[in-house]
């Protein structure tokens, strides 16, 4: 029908939509269902109600089509993205989006494990991804975060000056998760003065994009979630990985959040547990069987 009202026959009308597009007509109209089930996930709809408001069969195969599109899986738009409806597509921004590459550029680095510890305490949030999202979230507990820092950073002294803000433990249909901003340790011999009210959580490494915030002078909360906004709106979608919720994503504080550099301005960065897609794995193992 779509053919007929351009004037093309079905096979000549695929064929320029694929050219000048860069994905096939039936895949556009996938990903464009998808969008607004993004949208509709991010409000807090449950994940099969928004697989069968789109024509989805099963629970498993929407969350097979996400992932392929999206590169995390539907669990996380409640937890993570604050969306705007979907705008309407225009040739110009479908083409840069499908042919013109991505413009973040992370560092992708294979993570050495390391330990956070400190004091993590559990909360309920009608609105987990402000919480979850803002590594200052101890402002609002009621916790002098800057005393138990330092006392941290005077009982590890071995190890490089890093925090580590972290959210896991996560309750989708309670709105309850753990919160800690804990110290970095990288030194095994500060793990000796681990104190016996202080909590040790493991960061077991593996391969991490880490997205620096843009530096600013303000609260770096809205750099932070617009950061967020973009990793999983533009950079994962266009990208050959996809998050892997094997793992933990945290946010990695250092001298920057103090406004050392840049003019005092403050940084940190975003670390997301990323993996190859299948799609990409299986193009890999074909090239080197060549």
């Amino acid at each position: 029908m779509i053919a007929e009202k351009a004037g093309y026959s079905a096979y000549h009308f695929s064929r320029i939509f694929t050219r000048t597009i860069g994905i096939s007509l039936m895949s556009y109209v996938t990903w464009r269902k998808l969008q607004y089930a993004l949208y509709d996930l991010s409000r807090g709809k449950k994940v099969l109600d928004v697989a069968m408001d789109y024509g989805f069969e099963t629970h498993g195969g929407f969350t097979k089509a996400f992932v392929h599109w999206f590169g995390f899986p539907p669990s996380l738009c409640k937890l993570r993205l604050t969306v705007n409806p979907p705008m309407k597509p225009n040739v110009s921004m479908l083409t840069n989006k499908f042919l013109g590459g991505n413009a973040m550029h992370p560092h992708i680095i294979e993570l050495t494990p390391f330990a956070v510890v400190g004091y993590p305490s559990r909360h309920r949030s009608e609105n987990m991804k402000e919480n979850v999202n803002a590594p200052t979230f101890w402002d609002t507990i009621n916790l002098d975060y800057g005393t138990i820092l330092t006392k941290l950073h005077g009982t590890f002294t071995k190890s490089k000056h890093f925090e580590i803000s972290m959210c896991y433990d996560i309750n989708e249909s309670t709105g309850e998760f753990t919160y800690v901003l804990g110290r970095g340790i990288d030194n095994p011999n500060d793990l000796a003065n681990i104190q016996p009210d202080m909590t040790k959580i493991d960061v077991t490494g593996g391969l991490y994009a880490i997205f620096p915030t843009p530096p600013t002078a303000d609260s770096f909360v809205k750099a932070a979630q617009e950061t967020w906004n973009e990793i999983f709106l533009n950079w994962l979608p266009q990208s050959e990985f996809e998050y892997d919720d094997t793992r933990r994503d945290f946010s990695y504080h250092d001298e920057r959040d103090h406004g050392w550099y840049f003019g005092g301005k403050l940084q940190i960065d975003i670390c997301i547990p990323i993996r190859q897609r299948e799609e990409e794995v299986r193009k890999s193992q074909l090239r080197a069987g060549r």
